[in-house]
């Protein structure tokens, strides 16, 4: 058994009070905000394009079967343009996240590390 268990309850931090301070705290409450502000919008943008694909496809087909190129059409570019602009996202949500949140949540992560010893 390792020492951690060997010692009083009285002796072990309040887990629960930590985490709460922690949620409470002005740094967290930050890197929330910085969150919604990148993944609200985006989350709107894409649903919003999505949306648009699936309403073109039902409500005008005949230009969805416009060709661009031998049997390219419309509905295969945009299509394809859906898979591009999932990848752009996830790029664009990992370079956000790396520049403004990752660091400083890095750093709460730790604080409250060395609070619960």
């Amino acid at each position: 058994m390792d020492a951690a268990h060997d010692a009083p309850a009285h002796d072990a931090p309040d887990r629960a009070a930590i985490y709460r301070a922690v949620h409470e705290s002005p740094e967290f409450q930050e890197i929330r905000a910085r969150y919604r502000r990148f993944v609200l919008p985006a989350t709107a943008a894409f649903l919003l394009w999505y949306l648009l694909y699936v309403v073109l496809a039902v409500s005008a087909p005949q230009l969805m079967a416009r060709p661009i190129a031998g049997p390219f059409n419309t509905a295969w570019l945009l299509g394809l343009l859906q898979f591009a602009s999932t990848f752009l996202l996830t790029w664009l949500y990992a370079r956000h996240a790396r520049a403004h949140r990752d660091r400083a949540a890095l750093g709460l992560r730790w604080e409250t590390q060395d609070r619960l010893r």
